[in-house]
């Protein structure tokens, strides 16, 4: 049996509007393609910024709540004076007072904070303020490594 199209010919227009419609998928596939690489460029680009940005959002990935955030501060001040401890051999600077002049508070901000704040304000305000502290502290904490091991 033979095909239909084996002993007729086609209509008129027939292979025009076959190749129109051709030509508008690979125009909709080539849209496609640009748009999601286009997506996954910017994705990459926002991660690397998201990762890289200096600033205290980096101390307090995890952090949540202002009680979270108060507690990692605390926890990474708390390394660093131990780092103090084990370096402190250095008589040149008093890495202690610098510390603590740093990071000394008579009333933790923590506490200060207005009740009528939301945690997610009262969180976004702690962040900014002990990442800050945190990355001064980071930079002591490189100078004082480098003080003590000057070929780093």
């Amino acid at each position: 049996m033979e095909n239909r199209f084996d002993l007729y010919d086609l209509p008129e227009g027939h292979e025009a509007r076959f190749e129109a419609r051709l030509a508008a998928r690979r125009v909709q596939r080539r849209r496609r393609r640009v748009v999601l690489q286009c997506l996954a460029a910017a994705a990459a680009v926002g991660l690397i910024v998201w990762l890289c940005l200096p600033g205290g959002q980096s101390h307090f990935r995890h952090a949540n709540s202002p009680e979270a955030v108060y507690e990692a501060y605390l926890e990474q001040i708390g390394e660093l004076y131990r780092l103090l401890a084990t370096n402190s051999d250095d008589p040149s600077v008093d890495w202690e007072s610098v510390i603590q002049e740093m990071t000394d508070e008579a009333i933790p901000l923590y506490e200060q904070l207005p009740d009528e704040l939301s945690d997610k304000e009262k969180t976004a305000i702690l962040k900014d303020y002990y990442g800050g502290i945190l990355d001064d502290a980071t930079q002591l904490q490189e100078e004082m490594k480098r003080k003590h091991n000057p070929s780093l």
